[in-house]
């Protein structure tokens, strides 16, 4: 949409095993830079609040919380919300 052509929303799924290897960082490096070429200002990412891990590797890298969903979600019978974190790049 015209509206919101400077913002962009993300989602990466790295498997557990995989994490700490610096492949989120590298990703995200890049999603960066080719927003900035094509014009974007904002980043907004939508995290489970059960994943800590993903809102502290976000909140490291520039990210801060502006919103959350309350009980959102369902996974393994476990309700949680979304965090919201947005970053200008």
């Amino acid at each position: 949409m015209p509206a919101f052509r400077h913002t962009a929303e993300i989602t990466e799924f790295i498997r557990p095993e995989m994490t700490g290897k610096g492949l989120g960082t590298a990703m995200l490096e890049h999603l960066e830079a080719a927003g900035k070429e094509q014009g974007l200002t904002t980043i907004l990412a939508s995290i489970s609040s059960l994943n800590e891990g993903s809102i502290r590797f976000h909140e490291c890298r520039g990210f801060r919380r502006c919103g959350q969903f309350n009980n959102v979600g369902i996974k393994n019978g476990i309700v949680f919300d979304t965090v919201w974190m947005q970053k200008f790049i």
